[in-house]
């Protein structure tokens, strides 16, 4: 019997061939993939971690309170036209005080799981960071805000790009007010907080050539700008999610004001 030709035995073998080296390369592929994501994650969290929530969550607390008692207020008053009551169902009715506290345990509780517990923002930023850095980049910037001059300029971003953006945005559209009674404690938390050093000198980083490369390319720059949009946007959506969240919390409890409604038509109409 004769042999096939040396070339065509070893061409039959060759999609034998192909199919081993595949095989091998997405073996040593995959450990490789796994690591890098991995790297990412851990650089991602390192990154997130490093950034100080104070501000957002002050300007997050005094709007969610201010909207809840708001909010409170206005089904008080609901409630009260509903029943009957006429002038003397107000602020300095007993009644309405009891019925407002309650509602207000209420708004504390959310605005402390939601809002004071900084999980949920260095999870979102964390999210929004990994969805256009690199693992080298995450890397490189966590790396660079654990220096001296790093940590001064997160320190400025945080505070003259996201906090002045935040405090005027919600200022301006009078979702942060000066004349909301009950919500003073945590304006005077958001002043403790933005106040914490004299924001408006002028910041020297000619000492730093790391912060000086960081603020001049990417992935600084890229960062900055993340920060800027995709960082504050989320900021917002979760602020507004938290704020529908009381909005439904106080309407769920309004049996609580129409009890404290029934027990002041029944003081009024004993004292009449």
């Amino acid at each position: 019997m004769m042999r096939a030709p040396v070339h065509a035995q070893v061409l039959s073998l060759l999609p034998r061939a192909l199919a081993l080296f595949a095989s091998v390369a997405i073996t040593l592929a995959a450990p490789a993939r796994a690591d890098d994501a991995e790297l990412k994650r851990e650089a991602i969290a390192r990154l997130a971690a490093s950034h100080d929530p104070a501000i957002v969550i002050g300007v997050g607390r005094v709007y969610l309170k201010q909207a809840g008692l708001l909010k409170a207020r206005a089904l008080l008053r609901e409630r009260g036209s509903a029943a009957g009551l006429g002038r003397e169902w107000g602020p300095n009715a007993p009644a309405w005080q009891a019925a407002e506290h309650e509602l207000t345990e209420i708004i504390d509780a959310v605005i402390a799981q939601r809002v004071e517990d900084p999980a949920w923002f260095h999870a979102a930023w964390g999210a929004a960071a990994a969805q256009i850095l690199s693992a080298e980049e995450a890397d490189e910037i966590a790396s660079h805000f654990a220096t001296e001059g790093g940590r001064l300029q997160r320190a400025v971003l945080e505070l003259l790009l996201v906090g002045e953006t935040l405090v005027a945005y919600y200022t301006f559209t009078e979702r942060i007010r000066y004349d909301v009674p009950g919500s003073e404690r945590e304006m005077a938390q958001l002043q403790k907080a933005w106040w914490v050093e004299d924001h408006r000198r002028v910041y020297d980083f000619t000492p730093y050539p790391d912060a000086m490369h960081f603020a001049g390319q990417d992935p600084g720059v890229k960062y900055a700008k993340m920060l800027a949009i995709q960082g504050i946007d989320t900021i917002n959506r979760h602020y507004a999610a938290v704020a529908a969240e009381i909005a439904l919390r106080l309407q769920a409890a309004s049996g609580t004001v129409d009890r404290q409604v029934q027990r002041f038509r029944e003081r009024t109409q004993h004292s009449e």
